[in-house]
């Protein structure tokens, strides 16, 4: 039985930025602003499988099991710019080419083992003394999440244990989280609103932006994080990035390096069965 609504709140501190590519686009795509809401959910899931023991192959199960629970997600900036580049990074070729697999240990071939692509990373830059900062809040239906024939219940535990955020360099702490249960989780339906974080637009989503939004916000396309639905080959999320399936856009809020004490704002007009779920003047948008 799905127990009533539940939030969390969750304030992330990263070492120096992150790395998410673009998939799909070739060797050297560039990294997102900031990690998509996939990639949240994939963070939620090893800190879950690493305190429930479950394995790999398992493991990857669990975030379309998120997912299915998932109502809503955005993420902030706190204190940070976003800016990305592209380094150089000495890596291992793994090809076939010429009848010849690489990475390969002939001699004659070992230079051909190795590559060095320009790869997408993000810095978070800040103009205080403290580390990048982001807050994340994520909204779901219970807190009880099925996973095959047994269930666990999602706690706030599972979100203090978050360590990374993309790949294996991608190193993040987490300094607060606030589970917000249904009683205190205000919804609003049919009405005009303020948030400051991400937000899905497009499709289904029925959203329209009431003006002209404060702050600078720019588009980034994700995979849809409410329809992850599993990892064979018809539905491998990739793949789907790849072909352009089940993809959906967000708006998300950058600080301006002209004006960085302003906080991007943005006023929208929700209807049908779009949620804008409020806990002490945060507000994410989401469906109902």
């Amino acid at each position: 039985m799905i127990s009533m609504t539940v939030g969390f709140i969750v304030d992330l501190e990263f070492t120096w930025g992150f790395q998410c590519r673009v998939a799909g686009l070739s060797k050297t795509s560039p990294s997102f602003y900031y990690p998509p809401p996939t990639v949240i959910l994939g963070g939620i899931a090893e800190s879950i499988a690493r305190k429930y023991n479950i394995g790999e192959n398992d493991g990857k199960k669990l975030i379309p099991m998120l997912s299915r629970n998932l109502l809503a997600i955005g993420i902030k900036p706190l204190n940070c710019i976003p800016i990305t580049y592209q380094a150089l990074s000495r890596i291992i070729a793994v090809r076939e080419a010429g009848g010849v697999r690489y990475p390969t240990p002939e001699p004659k071939y070992i230079l051909k083992s190795f590559d060095a692509p320009a790869r997408g990373h993000t810095l978070l830059s800040t103009v205080e003394d403290d580390a990048p900062q982001m807050k994340l809040f994520a909204v779901f239906k219970g807190d009880e999440i099925k996973f095959g024939e047994k269930g666990f219940k999602l706690s706030e535990n599972d979100f203090w244990r978050i360590h990374r955020l993309g790949s294996k360099e991608s190193l993040v702490s987490v300094l607060d989280v606030v589970k917000v249960d249904d009683s205190t989780l205000n919804k609003t339906r049919n009405a005009t609103i303020e948030t400051t974080y991400s937000f899905p637009i497009g499709g289904d989503f029925d959203v329209k932006i009431v003006g002209r939004p404060k702050g600078l916000w720019v588009e980034e396309e994700y995979i849809d994080p409410f329809k992850v639905e599993g990892y064979d080959e018809r539905e491998n999320p990739i793949v789907n990035y790849m072909f352009g399936k089940k993809l959906i856009k967000f708006k998300v809020p950058l600080r301006s390096v002209g004006d960085f004490m302003e906080k991007p704002t943005c006023k929208l007009e929700i209807r049908g069965n779009i949620v804008a779920y409020e806990y002490k003047g945060e507000v994410v948008i989401g469906y109902g």
